[in-house]
């Protein structure tokens, strides 16, 4: 199971344990404007933000298989909620472990209220990562994708990014405690080197109704009383 690998790879790699704290931190740092209503984790259980959310919230975490923290088994591609009754979604590394990504993202878009907001991190198939990594027995059945085409898919489902941040540049193990200062070198000089995109997006779908014969003659008889009168 693609989840399975890619999340002992992210808590067991030394790699992966530091993208985790990376990527933990950003989506901290995003839900901290986000902490009322509905929240729903999809995937990675063993990344908790409990202490995150306002005491009448409601924080759910789904994952495909059992975990000690999931609280329900269920699939990306067919979400046991109704449609627009979440008002944030946390999805850690969701497209990476989908080779079609087509219904999962519309799952999240019908459970999402209009304005909600779906925060998403992944492997940034541009980085440089892939150079030592993607070879990583844990990896190999991953899929990796570039953010200006996640950004693209997403706006074909009404989801448009408000944020976004690139993430993970140095290891510790070779940078020591210079580390950080890669990581701001990198976010400044070369970003789409990145190991790790996070996005904040947004649901934006305005429906469009045609005007009936009804409105359309008040909308006539409207602009002929506010007329002003034709001087004789």
């Amino acid at each position: 199971m693609v989840y399975n690998g890619l999340e002992n790879w992210l808590n067991g790699a030394s790699f992966g344990k530091y993208l985790t704290k990376l990527e933990k931190a950003f989506l901290r740092q995003k839900l901290a404007n986000l902490r009322f209503g509905t929240i729903l984790q999809i995937g990675l259980p063993s990344w908790q933000f409990n202490n995150m959310f306002a005491q009448e919230s409601q924080y759910i975490i789904q994952n495909r298989y059992p975990h000690p923290e999931t609280m329900l088994i269920a699939d990306d591609t067919a979400l046991p909620w109704k449609e627009q009754s979440i008002d944030t979604v946390i999805w850690p590394h969701g497209l990476d472990t989908l080779a079609n990504t087509e219904h999962a993202i519309a799952e999240i878009v019908r459970i999402l209220v209009p304005g909600g907001y779906l925060l998403l991190t992944g492997l940034n198939k541009s980085g440089y990562w892939r150079f030592f990594q993607q070879r990583h027995t844990l990896l190999q059945s991953c899929h990796p994708r570039t953010v200006a085409t996640i950004v693209a898919k997403m706006q074909n489902y009404h989801l448009f990014m408000t944020e976004g941040q690139f993430i993970g540049y140095g290891l510790p193990k070779f940078y020591g405690a210079k580390h950080h200062t890669i990581e701001l070198m990198g976010n400044r000089w070369w970003p789409h080197l990145a190991a790790i995109y996070g996005l904040v997006l947004v649901k934006r779908s305005i429906p469009l109704t045609m005007l009936t014969n009804q409105a359309k003659n008040r909308q006539t008889a409207s602009k002929i009383t506010d007329a002003e009168p034709v001087p004789v």
